[in-house]
């Protein structure tokens, strides 16, 4: 609760977490070998093999992805958040989220290639020089552009109390911290912003906000991480085949379980068959208490999935978060999800999450949401008690 998240930085995921060659961050839990990846994800990566130059091409990149020179890590344990089956390699600029209440905490995400279902941005996992020609896009003018932005800190805690109270619900919705975002960005960068190929892409999609929120939300979180028997999730997301969490007094334990396809409308003609499951860090809007668990403030969403809601959702937010957060006056939403009320009830709590179709070829086939099963986190409470 004492975290307050702010954009400082841009900078590269070698420079912010280290990010050694041939190592790439992946979206949720690990997978055993580490390369055993769902095909969204392994053609993210073979996109980003070509893009550090360790493969000339797009075959050579799936050789070396499958030889298994290229290691796989979970993104959130180096402190970074990667969308669906978005990969973040060693050169790609990434966005820093820092504490602006403790210097030593910070958290990135990369750039949101923005789009439809069908465009070919790494979140979705398609395989082409379309993708290859995005990354370079967003990770040479994109972010060149819109790093002056944040010379002096930008708090994030009051974007997304504003928009909450303007109909957002911090997932899947962002039309409103998008305006509050792109007004920020013309103050701080002048009116010609607007007009450049830069200004025009980030302009052009409001989910382009999510990313920056999924890096504040992890700033956040790791701030409660390390506390002894504390059950307060620090970690949530899931990798298309695999969902996971982490807790407070087990810091870097994964818990997992198998991860099934969320509910909602997938786009025709395919079915929930086509889909990969759970997958994508932006699990951590619901980790900290929002997305689906902040349907009460947003419309959009109920409509969006009236026919896929279970009939306690108004409950969740005050059985399984812990408080109001206190950066959230003016929405008085509340925030950290806590394993052991999970665990104390028996309800497990309501995930938004992309749909990916899950060969490689159809991107984005909608949204859903998921309800991951009670196991792990009564897995979860038991390793803390044991502990």
């Amino acid at each position: 609760m004492a975290v307050r998240p702010a954009w400082s930085g841009m900078t590269t995921a070698s420079e912010a977490v280290g990010l050694e060659p041939y190592h790439l961050l992946h979206s949720g839990p690990p997978e055993t070998p580490s390369h055993a990846q769902v095909t969204p994800t392994l053609n993210s990566a073979s996109v980003a093999c070509v893009y550090e130059g360790w493969a000339g091409d797009l075959n050579e990149a799936d050789a070396l992805i499958a030889s298994g020179k290229v290691i796989f890590e979970p993104a959130q344990d180096r402190n970074v958040a990667t969308p669906l089956a978005a990969v973040v390699s060693p050169s790609m600029r990434v966005l820093e989220m820092s504490d602006l209440n403790s210097s030593a905490r910070s958290a990135y995400a990369p750039l949101n290639g923005g789009g439809t279902g069908a465009a070919h941005a790494a979140r979705y996992g398609r395989k082409s020089q379309d993708a290859i020609d995005l990354i370079r896009f967003l990770n040479d003018e994109v972010a060149d552009a819109i790093a002056p932005a944040c010379d002096r800190p930008i708090p994030w805690l009051p974007i997304i109390d504003d928009a909450l109270t303007r109909g957002d619900d911090a997932h899947l919705r962002h039309l409103e911290a998008h305006k509050i975002f792109m007004n920020v960005l013309a103050d701080r960068l002048g009116p010609d912003f607007a007009g450049t190929k830069a200004g025009e892409f980030v302009n052009a999609w409001p989910i382009f906000h999510l990313n920056f929120w999924m890096a504040a939300a992890k700033c956040i979180l790791s701030g409660a991480s390390g506390v002894t028997g504390s059950g307060v999730i620090t970690s949530f997301g899931a990798n298309g085949a695999t969902f996971g969490l982490q807790v407070s007094g087990l810091p870097g334990r994964w818990f997992t379980a198998p991860a099934t396809v969320p509910l909602g409308n997938i786009r025709d003609p395919l079915t929930p068959d086509d889909c990969t499951g759970a997958y994508g860090d932006s699990a951590l809007a619901e980790g900290f208490g929002l997305g689906a668990m902040a349907q009460s403030y947003c419309p959009d969403m109920q409509a969006l999935h009236k026919d896929f809601t279970p009939d306690d959702m108004a409950e969740l937010p005050g059985k399984l978060l812990m408080a109001a957060h206190p950066a959230l006056p003016k929405s008085g939403a509340r925030a950290a999800l806590s394993a052991r009320a999970v665990v104390h009830t028996g309800i497990t709590p309501i995930v938004e999450l992309g749909l990916v179709e899950k060969r490689g070829d159809g991107g984005g086939l909608g949204a859903g949401l998921y309800r991951p099963p009670l196991a792990p986190f009564i897995e979860a409470c038991a390793a803390l008690d044991d502990a």
